[in-house]
């Protein structure tokens, strides 16, 4: 739920321009026969096949393609297909401390590339910046769609301050400057505003909930401004009386769920008639095994030791619990969940240690909503993905297993296609492609 930012190393990093830049390579052909199909949207093809012409979807199908289908090729006997998975809210450029890590143009012109892969195989087709300085996360994103480097469609969530001060010291007039300036800088999204305002970035003093009366007024005017703009503005609210304050004030998007107490029905329902959804980063609490160390010993996801070393440690380790438990409260009543890391560390690793924590209070169906349709509602400009149906686009996961059987299925994407094009192929002798 931390990151530590060198804000001033990005001035170096060139930004393409105010506009997205426009995917540069074409989508392509695929046909997928003898596959189990999820679609997201409630219906199983024990048998079928899909088509994806010109990068998106044609047609979903029970039993064989239709004939004069044409392109690559795959023979998914034994395979599930699923929606590329979307994640709403991670944190993509990870520069260390002033003077100690990369700066954004030195990460870009190294690392970006083994990193956005390893998303891709991951099976996280899109995701959106949780929190990174807009030239760098700009650039990042123009990188990947004019096909300078492989990786998912990035969503360009931009601080317009950093977290650490914003809300407590600004104007109402400061907030809105700040958000016009990432807005014609080319962001897609206001990346994060605490509320209220995280006074450390190793220490969450988010609780007792006790805004200044100008925090409350400055968040108003950033979602006010958002709106105005058209910009999502996604708002860090992680106790149960902030996500409803935060929702009485206007957000529509709130990042984590929320600890310190436990979520009422009332709350859950009070949150759930305003329209607001919430993202869902439930393992930030929970201890990690086997990623930065194989003693057996728990860790944070920063690979500190657990629990003392979370920023949401909460009387050791009770946070693990509310976690969960208060994103499940919200979503029996009514609130919609979506799939978020909130993390910079190993996507594979990420993913099961989140998926791990989701499955103590979500069934199989739900993962499939929580990390497709419902995360692709979350995300603005994502609502031509999130599910197998004819005219989404062809992001489309081939996995071993079933993942209806159990949350590790959703691990082993063997074959990823991204807008029509195999990205990703690990079935090694089972390899079958040909291509028409």
């Amino acid at each position: 739920m931390r990151v530590t930012v060198a804000l001033g190393a990005l001035a170096a990093v060139a930004v393409a321009g105010a506009a997205p830049a426009r995917e540069a390579r074409p989508g392509g052909n695929v046909v997928l026969t003898n596959v189990r199909v999820i679609t997201g949207t409630g219906r199983v093809i024990g048998h079928g096949a899909i088509v994806v012409a010109d990068g998106r979807i044609v047609s979903v199908a029970e039993g064989a393609a239709p004939r004069g289908a044409r392109g690559t090729r795959i023979d998914a006997s034994g395979m599930t297909a699923i929606a590329g998975y979307i994640d709403t809210h991670r944190h993509l450029i990870p520069l260390g401390k002033p003077g100690t890590g990369p700066t954004a143009a030195q990460y870009l012109a190294g690392a970006a590339a083994r990193d956005m892969q390893a998303l891709l195989e991951s099976g996280v087709t899109t995701v959106q910046s949780g929190g990174d300085d807009a030239k760098g996360i700009i650039a990042l994103r123009d990188m990947v769609a004019a096909g300078k480097i492989n990786g998912p469609r990035i969503i360009a969530g931009a601080w317009a301050f950093p977290p650490v001060m914003a809300p407590r010291t600004m104007t109402e007039a400061q907030v809105r400057a700040a958000i016009d300036a990432i807005h014609d800088e080319g962001a897609d999204s206001v990346a994060e505003i605490p509320y209220p305002t995280i006074a450390s970035m190793t220490v969450d003093t988010q609780w007792p909930f006790n805004p200044t009366g100008q925090e409350t007024r400055n968040l108003a005017a950033a979602l006010a401004e958002g709106k105005k703009l058209g910009m999502e503005v996604q708002v860090h609210a992680v106790s149960p009386p902030a996500q409803v304050a935060a929702a009485r004030l206007g957000a529509r998007r709130l990042v984590h769920s929320s600890h310190y107490a436990f979520m009422t029905d009332a709350e859950a329902k009070e949150i759930a008639a305003t329209g607001a959804m919430v993202a869902s980063s439930v393992a930030n609490a929970s201890p990690l095994f086997g990623v930065f160390n194989h003693d057996d010993k728990p860790t944070t996801r920063d690979g500190a030791p657990w629990p003392t070393g979370n920023p949401a440690s909460e009387d050791r380790g009770q946070a693990a619990g509310k976690f969960p438990l208060n994103l499940r409260t919200l979503y029996d009543n009514g609130v919609k969940i979506a799939y978020s890391s909130d993390t910079s560390f190993d996507p594979i690793a990420t993913l099961a240690h989140e998926l791990n924590t989701l499955s103590l209070v979500f069934s199989p169906v739900d993962l499939v909503r929580i990390l497709g349709p419902n995360s692709a509602a979350f995300v603005d400009h994502a609502a031509d993905r999130g599910t197998l149906e004819p005219g989404k686009l062809g992001d489309i996961l081939l996995l071993t297993g079933n993942p209806l059987d159990g949350y590790w299925n959703f691990l082993k994407p063997v074959v990823v296609i991204k807008g029509g094009k195999v990205v990703v192929d690990k079935r090694g002798k089972l390899r079958t492609i040909r291509t028409l």
